[in-house]
């Protein structure tokens, strides 16, 4: 369980203790399409994500309407593709797919994802809450550890295409055999997975925390309401996914329903009120953690009171602490939930053979597993090396292993799959007892 505010680091509480924020309330998110709210009433630090503009007062200075669509089209690529496993599915083109990936505004879409307490979204449209988004656009353009001579893009739309084609077969289509290769990997996970880790957590922290301090931060960005590094950082936070009140969330309810509404007016805003994807595995790890590891509140902790410190034009040096600490923390709980999946994986394995044994499970598992693992390259803040990403990589292998349990082939497979937990703790620091449980 969480609590709701934790005191800030004692080098700012003095400081920051002196002044009072206010709420109201892209990269390229310099085309929001509302200002995001009107009126203030203040608040203290740390509590929720909000800050008025130094420059234009009752206004938010906070924006990243942008990074709220990338999410949800990488949300919404999954619910389409997992849908073509189910019973009543559609034969699917690769450009049905592609217009999550590489969106149009043109296409004039409504976002797939619902709130899960089944309240209505303030905004449905991609359009209405940020236009001109995609995510090819944003993805991480080096080649891929894994995949020598492949980006994360040539995967992504040589896995669509593949689903796309399964989808003709009558025999495929309705199954999980629609998205999932002959040797069993989970394509529809891969997709997801992957893009996660190329997108959101790459942008946060391989574009905007990374390039934070290329910006300007004592004048506001020309016609806007805050300066570039406030944007950036908020850009960075927008991927992170997580709602503005994030603190006041048990682990449990963010794994849950994961959005409450907050304001009252009966609607979930996706910018405010809802978390996505990093700020959700945050919470399962975090609940999974028999030693008290709490990667919610370090890493919110960690945007706000940066967040903080860049409106008072606080000294680089002190920023720096949360900016290593967001980005080390989104990078602990990629990890961590390869390790999970690990755990998973070789659950399933023990099962080969028996009646509780699930094929379907099995390459689910083993497919996040691998998809998060291949985004832990992305950024340059990250704790482990390349050259443990590639040993990484070799004991995973390339597909699920369904050796029979008992033979040499199992032992072996077995035994680099914990060496590859092995390899992440020693990494990340992680304690044992949380990497046996996760």
């Amino acid at each position: 369980m969480r609590k709701i505010a934790k005191l800030l680091n004692w080098k700012h509480s003095i400081f920051l203790a002196s002044f009072a924020l206010f709420a109201c309330g892209d990269d390229d998110d310099d085309n929001p399409v509302s200002s995001g709210g009107s009126g203030s009433s203040s608040v203290n630090v740390p509590s929720v994500y909000e800050f008025e503009s130094r420059f234009t007062a009752g206004q938010s200075s906070v924006v990243y309407t942008g990074q709220t669509v990338r999410n949800l089209l990488l949300q919404d690529l999954k619910i389409f593709t997992d849908a073509l496993g189910k019973d009543g599915a559609q034969p699917a083109t690769a450009e049905d797919m592609l217009k999550f990936y590489a969106h149009d505004d043109s296409y004039n879409m409504t976002t797939l994802t619902k709130p899960k307490d089944g309240s209505a979204a303030l905004e449905s449209k991609y359009s209405s809450i940020s236009t001109g988004k995609n995510l090819n656009g944003k993805i991480y353009k080096e080649t891929l550890i894994e995949y020598p001579g492949k980006t994360a893009d040539d995967k992504v739309r040589e896995w669509i295409q593949i689903i796309a084609d399964n989808s003709q077969d009558p025999n495929k289509l309705g199954t999980p055999a629609v998205y999932t290769t002959d040797d069993g990997l989970d394509l529809s996970q891969m997709i997801n997975k992957v893009l996660i880790g190329t997108v959101p957590y790459y942008q946060a922290t391989g574009n905007y925390l990374k390039k934070l301090f290329d910006k300007g931060n004592s004048a506001a960005k020309e016609g806007k309401t805050y300066t570039d590094m406030e944007h950036y950082w908020d850009e960075a936070f927008g991927y992170f996914g997580a709602a503005q009140d994030y603190n006041t969330y048990s682990d449990a309810d963010i794994k849950g329903k994961g959005s409450k509404d907050t304001n009252g007016d009966g609607r979930i805003d996706f910018n405010k009120e809802y978390n996505f994807s990093l700020a959700v595995g945050a919470a399962k790890r975090d609940i999974g953690s028999s030693t008290g590891l709490d990667l919610t509140k370090e890493i919110f902790d960690a945007f706000l009171t940066g967040r903080a410190l860049i409106t008072a034009e606080g000294d680089q040096a002190d920023i720096e602490v949360h900016q290593i600490t967001a980005a080390n923390g989104m990078e602990k709980v990629i990890a961590a939930t390869v390790v999970h999946y690990i755990n998973d994986s070789l659950g399933d394995m023990a099962k080969i053979g028996t009646s509780d044994y699930s094929e379907k499970d099995h390459n689910k598992h083993w497919a996040e597993m691998k998809g998060y693992a291949i985004g832990l390259q992305t950024s340059p803040f990250k704790l482990i090396s390349d050259s443990q990403l590639r040993e990484l990589h070799s004991l995973m292998g390339t597909a699920p292993n369904r050796a029979t349990p008992g033979s040499s082939a199992y032992n072996k497979a077995v035994a680099d799959l914990n060496s590859a937990k092995g390899i992440l703790q020693s990494a990340y620091g992680f304690a044992a007892a949380d990497v046996a449980n996760w």
